[in-house]
This record gives C-alpha cells, structure tokens and sequence, in this order.
C-alpha cells in the first residue's frame, strides 16, 4: 500500500505526526529563549508542550495497533508508521534533556563563554530546522526536502564535532568552568541525538512510502 492510497484514518496519523515535530519546533524555540533570556518560566512552558507530544505519541501507537489488529490493513505500513513516531518520541526525548539541561544552567547561575552561548545557539537553530522541515515533509513526501534533511545532518554533526573540539581547547585553558562544560556537552548530545532521529524517522517514512 502506498500511503497516498491509505485510508482516511492513517492520513490523519500522519498529519497528527507531522504536528508532533512542528510542537517540537515550539519546545526547542522555547527552551532557546529560556536558554537566551535565563528565565525558568519559558523552559516550565516548553515542558507543557513536551508533555503533549507524549501523549499524542501513546495515543498514535493505540491507535495503530488497533488497526494493525484488522485483517485487511496493510501490516508493514502500520509497522513504519508505528516507527516513524517513535522516532518522533525519542527526539522528545533528547529535547527533555535539553530541557533539563537548560533549566539547570538557569537555576544555577551557570555562565557560558561568548563562543559558547553563539555555538549553542547556532545548533539550536540547525535543529529548530530540521524539526520545522521534518514535520513538512510528513505532509508532503517531497524528495528534495528528505535531501534537504540529509545534508543537514551531515552538516550538523561535522559542526557539532568541530565545536566540541573548540570547547576541549577552552576547558583546558580554563575559559571553561567544569560545571559549564557538563551542561554544554550534554545540550550538544541531546541536539545530536535528536537530529538523528529526525533523519530516522524521514527515512522510515519514504520507506513506507513505497509499501
């Protein structure tokens, strides 16, 4: 079954996904504000947002084993689905830990070097783009957009190394507080970790796509 084909129903699965990354989109755009303006109540905000996409996420997978349970629905579909949005889930996942993470650094007064705060903030944005992309492509199964998410993540992690690099050279002169470094590298890790399941997921989809 190709899923232009697919009943009304899984349609809407698909759409009800494609909106779990655009929250997504909301989470990190929160938590980079928090992040930028050292307010707790932004990072409390985007929790909220995370919390829903939980739920959409056990209410999806309700959803498609029951229909996987029918004797005419198409299996293997169902199961692609099921992992595109667990995909979905585990870059949740990775923006908790973000989130975490952030309120952390906020909470305690932790400070970030000048290079630092621009490196975070540019990952931030890459990812922000990948979550806002993903979700139109669930919508659109448009092949120069799953391209598009291809050579993001590449691009993505070659900064991300190239940036922890950097981050090495200042702990080890001392611009950089151990306190800081931790939260640093564990907001890289959490970013890294999600843009990978976006890409997972992106590909699960187009492989769907020709069920």
């Amino acid at each position: 079954m190709v899923i232009a084909d697919a009943d009304e129903e899984v349609k809407a699965v698909l759409e009800r996904v494609s909106r779990m990354c655009f929250k997504g989109e909301s989470v990190l755009s929160l938590c980079m504000d928090g992040f930028m303006k050292h307010k707790i109540a932004l990072i409390d905000e985007a929790k909220k947002i995370s919390h829903a996409i939980h739920n959409e996420e056990n209410e999806l997978i309700t959803l498609l084993t029951n229909k996987a349970a029918k004797s005419d629905m198409d299996k293997q579909l169902i199961k692609s689905l099921m992992a595109v949005v667990g995909h979905i889930e585990m870059a949740t996942n990775g923006l908790d830990g973000i989130l975490q993470n952030v309120k952390s650094k906020v909470a305690e007064g932790v400070l970030f070097s000048d290079k630092g705060v621009n490196e975070i903030s540019h990952l931030f944005k890459e990812t922000l783009d990948m979550l806002k992309t993903a979700g139109d492509i669930i919508l659109t199964r448009n092949e120069v957009l799953r391209k598009y998410v291809a050579d993001k993540y590449k691009s993505f992690n070659q900064i991300a190394d190239a940036y922890s690099e950097e981050h090495e050279d200042r702990l080890i002169k001392g611009v950089c507080q151990p306190k800081s470094s931790s939260l640093y590298l564990n907001i890289v890790d959490s970013l890294s970790k999600i843009v990978w399941h976006i890409r997972q997921a992106v590909d699960r989809l187009f492989v769907t796509s020709r069920c």
